[in-house]
């Protein structure tokens, strides 16, 4: 063989733009795991001490009782924002994201999505089944739901989307700026439809706030096991080699 024949091409794998280190899906496994626990934890509170619940909801109550007779315009704009946020909507904008990024060839980001919105709907219906608890009493109820309110389905679902929106941000937004505004307005469209949740009289805080816990939760936990980066870029790197080598 000659010099130049003994030349090989050996793969070496880059990561491309958006990667998680094991330390970041690790904080994000211990994070999403606390998150869970807080929501389960205030469903075993609903399931065993409900008063203890209901005397931490009497801090916050903002059911229609508090604002129908002032402000009756109040009521279209909350029932709109519940429609808006409910089942179907969510669903329909999950598989609309989950389309783009297959698109976009980001097929793990994709999974991502779909997994943790699936997930959160899954466990939340699960917890509503077994925790079974009332909703609240309002003498003329706005919207009615069948369902349990132990977590707010609502809740979770928006805390599900702020959070995959938040890591996807994180993994493939450069400019620092743009990520802090997906994080404050996805901070702020979540607390809109927490207030819409109390105000239509559907749920209590403690029910909101562990519908938070549990969508924050899957998403992080979700992160950690599907892991949506960017798929790794294979470069063919030269190395040459000494005469005789073979």
């Amino acid at each position: 063989m000659t010099v130049g024949e003994t030349d090989r091409a050996a793969p070496v794998e880059r990561p491309g733009r958006g990667t998680l280190t094991t330390r970041t899906r690790r904080l994000f496994l211990a994070w999403g795991s606390a998150s869970t626990a807080v929501c389960l934890a205030l469903c075993a509170l609903a399931l065993r001490h409900p008063e203890i619940l209901d005397r931490w909801d009497h801090v916050l109550q903002l059911g229609p009782d508090a604002w129908r007779a002032g402000s009756p315009w109040v009521e279209r704009p909350l029932v709109g924002i519940s429609y808006a946020f409910g089942t179907v909507a969510s669903a329909v904008a999950t598989a609309v994201v989950a389309g783009v990024l297959v698109v976009r060839r980001l097929g793990r980001a994709a999974a991502y999505v779909v997994v943790v919105m699936a997930g959160t709907s899954l466990v939340t219906s699960v917890l509503k089944h077994y925790v079974d608890l009332g909703r609240p009493v309002v003498a003329h109820p706005i919207i009615e739901y069948a369902s349990s309110a132990m977590p707010s389905g609502h809740a979770s679902n928006i805390a599900a989307a702020v959070t995959t929106a938040c890591v996807l941000s994180a993994l493939f937004l450069r400019q620092r700026a743009r990520r802090r505004l997906v994080l404050v307005v996805g901070v702020l469209v979540s607390l809109v439809v927490g207030l819409d949740r109390l105000m239509l009289g559907v749920h209590t805080l403690t029910e909101v706030v562990a519908g938070y816990a549990l969508g924050v939760g899957v998403g992080l936990i979700a992160a950690y096991v599907v892991d949506p980066s960017a798929r790794v870029s294979t470069e063919r790197v030269t190395e040459s080699r000494g005469p005789g080598s073979r």
